[in-house]
């Protein structure tokens, strides 16, 4: 895993070397063990390397093929490079290295772009540089794993794994108040906007075709992710496949020259991958927990009775997170506006695991793949009651007695609630009740920044519901939560607490073929019995414990609502009243009173508000945004 940045210049000026070097110096962290520049004439690359694949320096970057006609900036891990690699020996390529960075190289020039993007099986933001047509190529991997901004103007092209590199090179920036309005919500930003009107990021699954001569550029997509094809095995046929693919897309993840960890939360994502692994491994695999002095928050028991039964080398981590003096350093490395308070974990964990490992796995897809959501079920739900009562008039004329037999009966959903479900806007079933809520923000927002300023966040929102090809609500579901929490939020938390801690996360559940695989379960198997992933918990049966089918689903956070009640409490008045969000004019700062003053009395629960404006002033202080 490393760090990559670049300028192409379209009015044949030369890149000037001290630009890149600018742009590499936010790369440390993404690549500590050794750092490369290459410029010719109006292109110049730069490239922070981790050493993962080949740790010799022929492996270095950025990388040219023998023929010196094309050149690479890589970022990532290519899980199948060794098949392409024999695939390209066989037809007669020579390679200088063992590393999957020459075996992109050669197979573009095998089978052009389109064709290589095919067949890449791994997570990956790449820009190469073809001398003979004068075109370049940025790539991003399926589900966005790897960031990859760039700014596109009529001078120039500049990319980066990292938008704080861009900065360094372009002064002008305005705020891009269509993602603030978004990240007030969903306490992240949407891709792939950013927070600058100017930058913006490859959008997954996608390449931008960069063509210098015409200073122009196309995107093109080559991988869509189909819900609309069901499977037509039996629920224990479907079981054995989904043991099969979890289980190979795990071990093509050891790939590397290096040691691997996993991450154990205690749950059944990361409690799979940790069993799995063990089972088919022949030395004791590598466990790192991470726990807070807090009953409900607290799963290392859990992870502990799971690394002793498959004797792992197991590691618990007790966080008192030192929130001053960490929220300011999140924020800077994070580069835009993100109020997820569970990177704060991520972030600690991901430090102890790197004082030993450079590489580790870790389970993000699991529930946005098979059902782990509490809305996930209320889709099913909705969907079943539609199918099973279509007629409108006869659901309306039975809801009383429905409501009735509701109260008695545990087993019978109400109506009422499945009506309202199914009523509300695609955007409405996506937003997820963390942030302000879409319409309250015009509580929220000052009455001259409101003026003339459309609905964004509801408006996207209901864009990705529409663009997905589900034939049911909870197909759709699932596909828009891909482009949306998972992109935006999940992956966005786990690349950068990672990264700042030169430490690689693999996500076994976001194999591409196994996505695939779980798109086309027929929903009534992954919520059989109304359980949650139900075919991961029953999985979890064999490697695991019963106690993993009933067990409340915990998440993994820290006691924010309770800090900022109480250790916290004058912290958040201090960088929320402290003036400069009111000298701003974007918010009323009557209702902010009115929200915080609620939440520290205990009247309402507004912790991801406040810590949302909380971020957001520190990001606008540390950017000196206007």
């Amino acid at each position: 895993m490393c760090g990559i940045a670049g300028i192409i210049n379209f009015n044949d000026m030369p890149v000037a070397e001290q630009a890149l070097q600018r742009m590499g110096s936010f790369l440390l962290q993404r690549g500590p063990d050794a750092d490369g520049y290459w410029v010719k004439d109006h292109v110049g690359f730069t490239h922070r390397r981790l050493s993962i694949i080949d740790l010799s320096e022929k492996a270095a970057q950025p990388m040219h093929d023998v023929s010196n006609r094309v050149t690479i900036t890589y970022n990532g891990e290519i899980y199948n490079y060794q098949e392409i690699h024999r695939e390209l020996t066989a037809l007669g390529f020579k390679f200088q290295t063992r590393s999957d960075t020459e075996v992109i190289l050669n197979a573009y020039i095998q089978w052009g772009v389109e064709k290589l993007m095919e067949k890449l099986d791994g997570m990956f933001a790449f820009v190469l540089y073809d001398n003979l047509a004068n075109v370049a190529y940025a790539c991003r991997d399926r589900f966005g794993k790897k960031p990859l901004y760039y700014l596109n103007n009529s001078s120039r092209f500049c990319f980066s794994s990292d938008i704080r590199s861009i900065q360094a090179v372009e002064r002008n920036l305005t705020i891009d108040y269509e993602s603030l309005d978004y990240y007030l919500t969903e306490l992240s930003v949407p891709q792939p906007k950013t927070i600058w009107n100017e930058i913006k990021q490859v959008r997954p699954a996608h390449f931008i075709q960069i063509d210098i001569n015409k200073a122009s550029i196309t995107e093109s997509c080559y991988w869509k992710l189909d819900f609309t094809k069901k499977s037509n095995l039996s629920l224990e046929e479907t079981k054995q496949f989904l043991e099969e693919k979890l289980k190979e897309s795990i071990l093509k993840r050891l790939v590397g020259d290096v040691p691997i960890a996993c991450f154990l939360s205690g749950g059944t994502d990361s409690g799979l991958i940790t069993a799995i692994l063990a089972s088919n491994s022949s030395r004791q695999i590598n466990t790192f927990s991470v726990g807070v002095n807090n009953e409900e928050m607290n799963e290392l028991p859990f992870a502990k009775n799971l690394a002793k039964r498959y004797n792992t080398n197991h590691k618990e981590i007790i966080i008192e997170p030192d929130i001053l003096h960490l929220s300011p350093e999140l924020i800077e490395k994070f580069g835009e506006p993100f109020a997820d308070s569970s990177c704060i974990p991520s972030y600690y964990i991901c430090r102890e695991m790197r004082r030993e490992y450079k590489v580790a796995l870790s389970g993000d897809g699991g529930d946005e793949l098979f059902g782990g959501y509490y809305d996930y079920r209320w889709a099913f739900l909705t969907d079943h009651y539609l199918q099973q009562y279509p007629n409108k008039i006869f659901r309306t004329l039975l809801r009383p007695v429905n409501y009735i037999r509701s109260k008695t009966d545990t087993k019978c959903p109400n109506w009422g609630l499945l009506e309202h479900y199914n009523n509300l806007s695609g955007g409405l079933k996506l937003y997820r009740e963390m942030g302000f809520h879409p319409n309250e923000k015009l509580t929220l927002y000052s009455k001259s920044f409101k003026e003339n300023r459309k609905e964004f966040t509801l408006n996207y929102l209901n864009q990705q519901w529409n663009e997905a090809n589900g034939r049911s609500l909870t197909d759709t579901l699932f596909e828009a939560s891909l482009k949306t929490r998972l992109l935006n939020d999940y992956l966005v938390k786990s690349d950068r607490s990672s990264m700042m801690n030169s430490l690689e996360v693999r996500s076994p559940f976001l194999d591409y073929k196994l996505a695939e695989f779980a798109a086309a379960i027929p929903n009534h198997y992954k919520f059989k019995d109304g359980i949650q992933k139900y075919l991961l918990k029953e999985l979890a049966l064999k490697y695991i414990d019963r106690g993993f089918l009933s067990r409340k689903k915990m998440g993994f956070g820290i006691p924010l609502q309770n800090w900022l009640k109480n250790e916290l409490k004058e912290y958040s008045r201090e960088i929320i009243f402290s003036g400069s969000l009111k000298r701003r004019h974007l918010f009323d700062m009557s209702y902010i009173q009115k929200i915080v003053n609620e939440h520290q009395s205990g009247k309402h629960e507004h912790t991801h508000r406040i810590w949302a404006l909380i971020c957001l002033e520190l990001w606008f202080n540390k950017f000196h945004a206007q």
